[in-house]
């Protein structure tokens, strides 16, 4: 991982891309999701905006940390996106599960992906009650990029009941 500002991280970052959603329990034990439903918010600070459903288990770490971390996959990390995105972290171990590598961060006590292409450290600024779900928001206050790696596109789509991703 390359340190980088985030204003690079921002310009290399499409809004089509599906993101990891990382987080911790109490214990420190990292658990996450693959979230479609977020955005860049402001320059300065530095804002990154997730909506999840209160009923997942990503929803109560991050209001239980304050933290978070948001990485964008790759193909090396397709198997990983297909698992975060079915499996519930309350009931398995998805790191264990996907044997994903992960990077200490630098002021958070979520860990970084390793082999993402863009990770990005946020610390909890605001929750806003959207009824099902909360929209997080998060000032980055650290971004990194692999920039070889390209990102992964998430088609909503599916062919024979799989999800269909695309990188560019």
């Amino acid at each position: 991982m390359k340190k980088v500002s985030i204003q690079k991280a921002f310009d290399v970052f499409k809004p089509e891309s599906c993101v990891f959603v990382i987080s911790i329990d109490k214990n420190g034990k990292p658990s996450g999701m693959v979230a479609g439903w977020k955005t860049r918010c402001a320059y300065k600070p530095p804002l990154f905006a997730i909506s999840l459903s209160k009923e997942g288990y990503t929803h109560k770490l991050i209001h239980q940390s304050k933290e978070f971390v948001i990485a964008v996959p790759n193909k090396k990390l397709q198997k990983a996106v297909e698992f975060f995105g079915s499996t519930s972290g309350n009931k398995v171990d998805k790191f264990k599960e996907t044997k994903i590598k992960t990077l200490k961060s630098r002021y958070l006590k979520s860990p970084l992906i390793k082999d993402a292409t863009i990770n990005l450290e946020c610390k909890l600024k605001k929750e806003i009650d959207l009824g099902d779900h909360t929209m997080f928001i998060g000032e980055i206050i650290a971004a990194y990029t692999n920039p070889k790696k390209k990102r992964i596109l998430l088609n909503m789509g599916k062919i024979k009941g799989k999800r269909v991703f695309k990188e560019f």
